[in-house]
């Protein structure tokens, strides 16, 4: 299946003015680090570690329980997104297509529709939102932005990263609803009955 070019080139005039237009020196060096920041050094070796640490440390098992079920259900979105829905609409990348797009970080392969970074991120924060649900804005703003980055970058058109924010959100939240049940740490989201 071939993606229809942008529907009626909304698709192609959002990604000229995001890539092309609505650009800044800063941004142009911030959004590469922002859209990768899972290869970044400082990143994998410090930060996320550090954070991970903290998380699990003053959350415990509650804590560890969402990332598990977040790892899962960024798994399966990623493997679908990649293996599955890739192959079939076959949609090339900006770059690919000829249009003079700005290609700010290394390619990730000749087909972009869905976007990968996209329904990763609306994954995990699907299921951090059911988690936590008092800092989900957070989680899906954080997602927006990942989104947001990789057509800055020249990587995805719009329609690419918002298939793939519904396609994770769509696949992380009933999971965690299922396996977590809702509220601060994955509880059922309900106070408990005090015993008599």
């Amino acid at each position: 299946m071939i993606i229809p070019w942008g529907f009626g080139s909304f698709d192609r005039v959002a990604f000229g003015l995001i890539n092309g237009v609505w650009t800044h020196p800063v941004l142009d060096r911030f959004m590469p680090v922002f859209t990768d920041i899972h290869k970044v050094k400082w990143f994998i070796y410090g930060a996320a570690p550090a954070g991970l640490g903290l998380w699990l440390y003053k959350g415990g098992k509650g804590a560890l329980r969402v990332l598990v079920v977040a790892a899962i259900a960024m798994g399966v979105s990623d493997l679908l997104a990649y293996r599955v829905i890739k192959p079939w609409a076959a949609r090339p990348r900006p770059e690919y297509a000829g249009i003079g797009a700005r290609v700010l970080t290394p390619p990730g392969g000749k087909f972009g529709f869905p976007s990968n970074h996209s329904s990763n991120a609306g994954a995990a924060a699907a299921v951090l939102s059911v988690a936590y649900p008092a800092a989900g804005f957070v989680f899906w703003i954080v997602a927006g932005l990942v989104a947001y980055s990789r057509v800055y970058c020249g990587q995805h058109y719009p329609f690419d990263v918002l298939a793939g924010l519904a396609l994770g959100g769509l696949l992380g939240w009933p999971w965690a609803v299922l396996m977590l049940g809702g509220g601060k740490g994955g509880g059922s989201g309900g106070s408990k009955k005090k015993r008599r």
